[in-house]
């Protein structure tokens, strides 16, 4: 929970995209950032898997590199403070630094956590304990929003000391929920449990994982086109600020829908994962991740729509409320949706390495907002800034409907085992 809160202080496509585009307006800059957080989480999962497949005790991979990663949040905040981001070339480099040792540290925990996690509960009880989690950490994040909010309003704190202030909240709740952490007590792997992990070594679980087991390949791929969504994520808050001219306040006031989206979400997937299952809840996500590509593609077509006014706001800014709420949403599906539904099929020996796969494959995708920059940097040399974001608005909405139908097939987990 307290680690949720020190994410939320720290969405990517609000907060760190949006500090990114105060200082540059160069979109594959801007790509670098929406895709170093993904990808530096995920790709080392695999290697993460390797180290700790078979272990006996998974504590000391928990601890020991968030002892060391968690700290490069206050890194990142006494750089901006001291500096008052007067390089931000550099700047932002260095942001995307401290954020790819963060999340390599975090990631070889990670795979420590999600298979203490699973050797310890049910998959009913794990995923009830996640969402509960998840929801409350949601509701402290509301005060995050506003928080963040107030300190990026006109009135509040100067630019950048406002970035430097959110970025030092980050940190505290990050080593808040390291000191919790130090606290849990670890239900050990059995010995016999151990013996099987490690009777065939880790690549040919690895190789077996792959080739032999279609259902894991189906997954993999119904997971990768979904998670392409981020090719678009990263650039929302972007085309939308720049479309209809908003102020840093709109930061905060998308990172509030996106917080109040993650409570909706985590409530509504969390009581789906319990009564139906996470095969249920990846399709749930799915829809969304197809959606919110869709809804923007529409806005970027349609530009006028940014002069429609409801209640005095305009329609474009209205959708994009929607679709960051959405994104928040979506944030918190993996555990409860895709990954979850692995773990649930997973052979105990083989649940780090099927965790770790997914993980790692959801990295290469996280590349996917570079490639985006650079489409949108090309397009518009030859058509107008909106129409390059359509393009790439497109290209995600036709890959995460394919992905959408995809996860529509998989089969229940009763199914499965039969």
């Amino acid at each position: 929970m307290l680690f949720m809160v020190g994410l939320n202080f720290l969405p990517t496509a609000t907060v760190l995209v949006g500090f990114a585009n105060r200082l540059t307006d160069n979109p594959v800059l801007i790509g670098i950032v929406g895709m170093a957080w993904a990808a530096s989480w995920y790709l080392p999962q695999l290697i993460a898997a390797r180290i700790v497949h078979g272990k006996h005790k998974q504590k000391p991979y928990l601890i020991w590199p968030s002892l060391i990663g968690r700290q490069m949040f206050f890194i990142l905040a006494a750089w901006v403070f001291l500096t008052n981001a007067a390089q931000p070339l550099l700047t932002i480099w260095i942001m995307v630094a401290c954020i790819v040792f963060f999340n390599i540290c975090d990631a070889l925990a990670g795979v420590s956590w999600f298979d203490m996690l699973s050797r310890a509960l049910s998959p009913r009880l794990r995923g009830r304990v996640v969402a509960i989690g998840q929801f409350a950490g949601s509701i402290l994040g509301l005060g995050v929003g506003v928080v963040v909010q107030r300190v990026l309003a006109p009135d509040g704190l100067p630019f950048p000391q406002n970035y430097a202030f959110i970025f030092a909240c980050g940190w505290i709740f990050f080593n808040f929920s390291l000191i919790a952490v130090l606290l849990l007590q670890e239900l050990p792997m059995s010995e016999e449990q151990r013996q099987t992990a490690n009777e065939h070594g880790f690549g040919k679980h690895l190789r077996e994982s792959l080739t032999d087991d279609p259902l894991v390949r189906q997954t993999l791929i119904a997971r990768g086109l979904t998670s392409l969504e981020a090719m678009a994520a990263a650039f929302y808050l972007v085309f939308i600020t720049n479309q209809l001219g908003l102020t840093d306040e709109s930061v905060g006031t998308f990172t509030i829908a996106a917080i109040v989206g993650g409570g909706v979400g985590i409530a509504l997937f969390g009581a789906v994962s319990e009564r139906v299952g996470t095969r249920r809840v990846a399709q749930m996500a799915s829809a969304l991740q197809f959606l919110n590509p869709l809804m923007a593609l529409a806005v970027a077509l349609f530009p006028s729509v940014a002069g429609v006014q409801i209640a005095g706001t305009s329609l474009a800014f209205i959708i994009f409320i929607i679709i960051m709420a959405a994104n928040g949403a979506i944030g918190h599906s993996l555990v409860l949706g895709f990954l979850g539904y692995l773990m649930d099929i997973a052979p105990e020996s083989r649940r780090a390495i099927y965790v770790g796969i997914m993980n790692t494959m959801g990295g290469v995708i996280a590349l996917a907002p570079l490639v985006g920059g650079i489409i949108i940097e090309m397009v518009s040399k030859v058509a107008p800034t909106h129409v390059a974001y359509a393009v790439v608005f497109g290209l995600v909405a036709i890959c995460t409907g394919v992905g959408f139908v995809l996860s529509l097939r998989l089969p229940t987990r009763e199914t499965r085992q039969s």
